[in-house]
């Protein structure tokens, strides 16, 4: 039986899931906030199943068009000493390809693939919804009503829709804001080899993408809340780097100037149950592994997959595709979230003495140990990859 389902939240989780819904025959019907789509956003780094899915979507060669050169990356302090360079095509030597990427250029991959095939709403959110006879009736913020048998609530980190109706959900605060963005600005950094400063209580990187454009990302511990940050955003940007390189400093302004920025804080939602009645979260609204795992978008799309295939599995149940959904997901979730923690600790030192401690471990690593650190978070076994859901290690999960 075929159903109609409302996704809130056209980011890369939501517009994964629209995708493989849509080919299954379903009614999609997309909300999101935003008035339109954008290429600016962060770089991330798609790997492994990621890139796989991608393939299986017919969408790889898309992704590759949209994709930033990389080569190699510079560790470094900030005094401009390199710490540790890490050449790309050997650290991925014997492992899947991974894609670099701007989360825009993904989205715009993904709502490409899709915008003929189901309604998509701009500039609308979740007012009001209500349960009844197994259908949820849905009043937008707009005013319109839709009736659908599924809502699948991908909103990101920040779901108000999460926050309304999932009792037992956490959002977990790193104390470390992130800010970052694209700049159309000639340069004199070599494309594709970047640059990524590690410092006490901050982390800040350079992505020369082309010739004429760079990405900028940083990382700053911060204990005040979001609103707060989001209003002094410039202030703590500039202020966060005095003693760098001119050329840093002057290309900080710039994004500042000129750039599309993006600022939040980092964290991950602590879920215990990814279903509530006929809501499921998916992807950063229900298991943010924040930015530092490397693995956000690749969990984001392989969560949109797994919540496809058990709607598909069980077409005349959803309640019970979700659920099963909710347990395959759940100690990947934890494995993730865990790696995540573990690199933020190590990549954004709390004191000189743990920076110290990291730049010493870091230079002395072996090829094979830094290959590990880099690339090890993005394990799945071949059950989850299959959709298996092995009864004992999810008990003792």
């Amino acid at each position: 039986m075929k159903k109609h389902i409302l996704i809130s939240g056209a980011g890369i989780a939501g517009l994964t899931a629209a995708n493989f819904l849509a080919k299954q025959g379903h009614t999609i019907t997309i909300i999101d906030r935003s008035t339109s789509f954008s290429k600016a956003g962060f770089l991330i780094s798609l790997k492994s199943f990621g890139v796989r899915i991608m393939d299986e979507l017919e969408l790889t060669q898309k992704l590759q068009a949209e994709s930033s050169p990389s080569e190699t990356v510079h560790f470094i302090d900030s005094n401009e000493e390199i710490i540790r360079s890490i050449n790309y095509d050997k650290m991925n030597e014997n492992i899947e390809r991974s894609v670099l990427i701007s989360r825009g250029g993904l989205h715009h991959v993904l709502y490409e693939a899709i915008n003929n095939d189901v309604n998509i709403l701009f500039d609308s959110t979740i007012s009001q919804l209500e349960e009844k006879a197994g259908k949820t009736i849905i009043t937008l913020s707009n005013g319109d009503t839709i009736v659908v048998d599924l809502v699948v609530v991908s909103e990101g980190l920040r779901s108000v829709t999460r926050e309304r109706y999932f009792n037992d959900c956490q959002l977990e605060d790193f104390n470390m804001l992130y800010m970052g963005g694209k700049l159309k600005h000639i340069h004199s950094y070599q494309v594709g080899v970047f640059k990524i400063y590690i410092d006490v209580d901050k982390m800040l990187s350079i992505y020369p993408i082309a010739a004429d454009e760079i990405a900028v990302q940083c990382y700053i511990h911060s204990t005040q809340d979001i609103g707060t940050i989001k209003n002094n955003a410039s202030l703590i940007l500039k202020s966060s780097f005095p003693d760098y390189d001119p050329e840093v400093k002057k290309l900080l302004d710039d994004l500042l100037d000129n750039g599309l920025v993006f600022v939040d804080k980092m964290g991950m939602i602590n879920a215990s149950d990814l279903v509530s009645g006929n809501l499921v979260l998916l992807g950063d609204a229900g298991y943010c592994p924040t930015a530092l795992s490397g693995m956000g978008a690749s969990l984001s799309i392989f969560g949109a997959k797994a919540l496809a295939h058990f709607i598909a599995e069980y077409p005349d149940d959803i309640l019970k595709a979700c659920e099963k959904y909710n347990r395959l997901m759940q100690p990947i979730i934890k494995k993730f979230q865990t790696n995540a923690k573990n690199n933020a600790a190590s990549f954004i030192p709390k004191d000189k003495a743990d920076l110290e401690k990291f730049v010493k471990k870091f230079r002395s690593a072996s090829d094979k140990d830094v290959q590990k650190i880099m690339t090890e978070p993005i394990v799945l076994t071949k059950d989850q990859e299959n959709f298996i859901i092995n009864q004992i290690s999810h008990e003792i999960q």
